[in-house]
């Protein structure tokens, strides 16, 4: 997999200003190089609305988060909610991720795949990102992890896994990117399900960054620019779960905005 930290800036209207440094873990479809997926698209938008100059780097998931930690960048772009915080001030979400069981086809009688439960016994794989002890904890399941999504999808279609479990949308996309649409099924029940948000730093910085990123976040969503951005209304987060970060003098009577409340 390439490694993308090529520190691209997102041009700004005010030159002066302290420059946001953001990470993204590479996702398939979502953050695939500082100017190219959903995500980065998003915070393209927010740089416009808030006069903020943002840089992005995309790195492997488990370098982008070490890298947060260390200090490297003032923002880590991409983090799920049922998985563990470093020490960092979250923001509101602005994605909600559904994890499913991708398998080789006809390996999996019909319907057997209606809890994860069912994949005791079996080998699963995981990718190098977070997933929640719902997942990791399920009894009796033997997990291998691979670097990415890529290799995952490849080791279903060579028969080294039973399964594996990756993000709806991503999944969807990369396995028919690989042409192995008639190789790999999904089961069509949601493993778990989550919000993403990006994480600040604990710092002075990372509160005012947090503030200005939850409003423009929240106006996003309220006037569907995250649904249009991501080409759909299902995977935007639910708005009573950004307005109980939204000072209520900011909160917006408008808002029409709509999304799922199956999660925190």
């Amino acid at each position: 997999m390439a490694v993308f930290c090529l520190g691209v800036a997102i041009p700004r209207a005010r030159a002066d200003s302290t420059p946001v440094r953001i990470v993204l873990p590479y996702i398939p479809l979502m953050a695939e190089g500082p100017t190219e997926g959903f995500f980065i698209e998003m915070y393209q938008e927010i740089a416009i609305r808030t006069d903020k100059d943002i840089v992005i780097d995309v790195a492997p998931p488990r370098r982008a988060v070490q890298a947060f930690v260390s200090g490297d960048y003032d923002a880590l772009g991409a983090f799920p909610s049922l998985t563990a915080l470093p020490v960092s001030l979250a923001s509101v979400p602005f994605y909600l991720r559904e994890n499913l069981i991708f398998y080789k086809s006809g390996y999996f009688p019909a319907d057997s795949l209606q809890h994860p439960d069912n994949l005791a016994g079996h080998n699963v794989g995981l990718s190098a990102y977070p997933y929640p002890p719902a997942i990791t904890n399920l009894a009796g399941v033997n997990f291998e992890r691979a670097p990415n999504d890529q290799s995952l999808l490849r080791m279903l279609a060579n028969g080294r896994l039973d399964a594996a479990i990756l993000e709806k949308f991503s999944g969807f996309h990369l396995r028919d990117q690989l042409g192995l649409s008639d190789v790999i099924d999904i089961a069509d029940v949601s493993v778990t399900t989550e919000n993403i948000f990006p994480l600040f730093q604990a710092n002075r910085k990372g509160i005012e960054n947090q503030k200005v990123f939850n409003l423009a976040l929240y106006d996003m969503l309220c006037d569907g620019t995250l649904a249009t951005l991501f080409g759909r209304d299902d995977v935007v987060p639910d708005l009573s779960l950004l307005e109980r970060d939204i000072p209520v003098q900011n909160q917006r009577k408008d808002c029409v905005a709509s999304g799922s409340n199956k999660t925190r």
